[in-house]
């Protein structure tokens, strides 16, 4: 849901809602308190090996699976985003509670109709071109979201922005309700009350306007320089290998003061080397799966620290509602009474999370758990299927008008979560009389079928959250086009109402009511399959020192001030 990624996440991504594979996620829950966060410290800090110690100005850090989408505006992985948040800095950022704080912007001011927000920004900021971080470079970046040919999914930040219908659909040269007041001030007005515009639509990256520069219409110059990317953040982007590493030096003109190390390395790891890169000094940073296997093995290296918190994520199957089959809301609820998913967590976790019931993190304020369970129940399953027509035949599987029940699964490779579910899912769902055909390809290759042709039947992923809890950032009508969130077009005509009236109160009791009603008819009406709620865990070497992670933070966050240190022991 968008606070705002990023899921996780920013707008710096911070503020922004990301997708992202399961399969190196962690997990926390069942028996344990999803909302409480624990530090397991490194019992052996010195014990380091020759390949961390030897590496004294470079730190190195996992990450899973970037679509190479490096601009603020485009990147929709979690992945990106820590390139993207390394690289450019967004007006505004977020505190450990999830709080809005300044970055860009020193300052800012709401009017009384909550409807106009300016922004003072902090002079002497420069992109690592030279040039000073201005009110022009912002209103650049708000107008390129606005463009009639911007296919990425952030939209939704700028579609109440006062002459944004003129600009996106008519002939108008600039958007009225951005506003260059002077260098560093800038206002934006919108048509109608957005509670969470503050926290959630203000943390994009900000980009250099002489640098991205392009006419109206050929927004399509910003892809050209995906791999390409510069800003004002912290870090220098060099190179990029795919399926490999991305490489970062210190940016010497960083306004905050320079990083105090010099280069950062994003090394793609997988669930099967993550564990012992770290345990080999390879990697000092690594987001690993919480589960009491693994975290006995990191216990054994003896050097690395463990920070498990409540992740504000969930895990989901989503199912495409223009497929035929998939648009009876009989055979969505077959499917999810059909499918063991308490055994497959229980089996996979082992204590270490829960099944998610509803699509909002239990750290959120919004949370509830007043909604349905689906408890595994297959009875139920065959009988809502027989209800739908899908008869059982001598084979076992559904035919329907001659057409077998046949469900194709999209899903990414490397993965030991989703290794354990496919035979869980086939056989549950062989269970009920339909035949699962899973088809494993590379996570970027899904995230391109999936989002910006959206062909598929069914897929498997997980939401990085925003703080803010607005589901209108995935489920919203204009994520259903092509390149946006809500891939399997769930645009219920009651959820856009209650997301709509959510969204002009700023009184959060009555958001939270309204949001109780959402999840209500979410759960009732199965756009998606949801999965598991979980703990994440991130190891990080005792040779690292500055970073604490949270809910709401994340290392990019707290890698400028982040130092390499030679451990001693206790």
């Amino acid at each position: 849901m968008k606070r705002k990624v990023v899921a996780f996440l920013s707008l710096a991504m911070s503020m922004t809602l990301l997708f992202s594979a399961c399969g190196k996620s962690g997990a926390g829950g069942a028996g344990k308190d999803l909302k409480a966060s624990e530090v397991i410290v490194a019992v052996n800090p010195e014990k380091l090996p020759p390949t961390a110690t030897n590496r004294k100005d470079t730190i190195v850090i996992g990450f899973t699976a970037p679509e190479g989408k490096f601009n603020p505006i485009y990147g929709g992985t979690i992945d990106d985003s820590y390139v993207t948040e390394l690289v450019f800095e967004g007006l505004m950022s977020n505190d450990v509670q999830g709080n809005p704080t300044g970055l860009v912007a020193k300052k800012w001011e709401i009017s009384e109709d909550n409807k106009t927000y300016t922004f003072i920004i902090n002079k002497g900021i420069k992109f690592s071109n030279g040039e000073e971080l201005k009110a022009k470079d912002i209103e650049f970046t708000y107008t390129a979201l606005c463009d009639p040919k911007y296919d990425g999914p952030r939209a939704d930040a700028v579609e109440k922005l006062a002459g944004y219908k003129e600009y996106n659909k008519g002939d108008a040269k600039t958007v009225t309700g951005i506003k260059v007041i002077d260098d560093y001030t800038i206002s934006f007005t919108l048509t109608e009350v957005k509670a969470p515009a503050l926290s959630g639509d203000f943390g994009y990256g900000i980009m250099c306007k002489s640098y991205y520069t392009f006419e109206k219409g050929n927004v399509a110059k910003l892809k050209e320089l995906f791999l390409k990317p510069m800003g004002s953040g912290p870090y220098l982007f060099k190179t990029y290998k795919a399926g490999q590493e991305a490489d970062f030096e210190k940016n010497p003109t960083y306004w905050k003061g320079e990083a105090k190390i010099n280069k950062l390395i994003l090394k793609v790891t997988n669930a099967q080397t993550a564990i012992q890169s770290l345990s080999a000094g390879e990697v000092d940073i690594d987001r690993i799966g919480t589960s009491p296997e693994n975290i006995q093995m990191l216990k054994t290296s003896g050097f690395v620290n463990m920070q498990l918190y409540p992740a504000n994520s969930y895990g989901y199957m989503g199912l495409n509602l223009k497929d035929e089959k998939l648009k009876d809301v009989k055979v969505r609820k077959a499917l999810i009474y059909g499918l063991n998913r308490k055994g497959f967590i229980d089996a996979k976790y082992k204590g270490y999370a829960e099944v998610c019931n509803s699509p909002v993190s239990q750290v959120s304020w919004a949370y509830s758990d007043d909604v349905t369970k689906y408890a595994y129940d297959p009875a139920k399953a065959n009988t809502l299927l027989e209800e739908a027509g899908w008869l059982k035949k001598d084979d076992g599987f559904r035919y329907k008008d001659g057409k077998k029940f046949e469900i194709h699964w999209m899903t990414y490779k490397g993965s030991k979560y989703v290794d354990m579910l496919i035979p869980i899912v086939k056989e549950n769902w062989k269970a009920i009389g339909i035949d699962v055909i899973p088809e494993l390809m590379e996570f970027n290759t899904l995230c391109t079928k999936v989002y910006d042709e959206q062909k598929f039947e069914m897929f498997n992923m997980s939401w990085s959250l925003s703080i803010d809890p607005d589901p209108s950032g995935i489920f919203s009508a204009k994520q259903a086009e092509l390149g946006g969130f809500n891939a399997g077009n769930w645009i219920n005509p009651e959820s856009l109402k209650l997301m709509t009236a959510a969204l002009k109160t700023t009184d959060t009791n009555e958001r939270k009511k309204l949001y109780g009603e959402w999840l209500k008819l979410f759960t009732e009406d199965v756009p998606y399959i949801l999965l598991d709620q979980s703990k994440e865990m991130w190891a990080v070497s005792s040779r690292v020192k500055g970073i604490s992670l949270s809910p709401y933070i994340r290392f990019t966050y707290q890698i400028a001030e982040a130092e390499l240190v030679v451990p001693k022991a206790k």
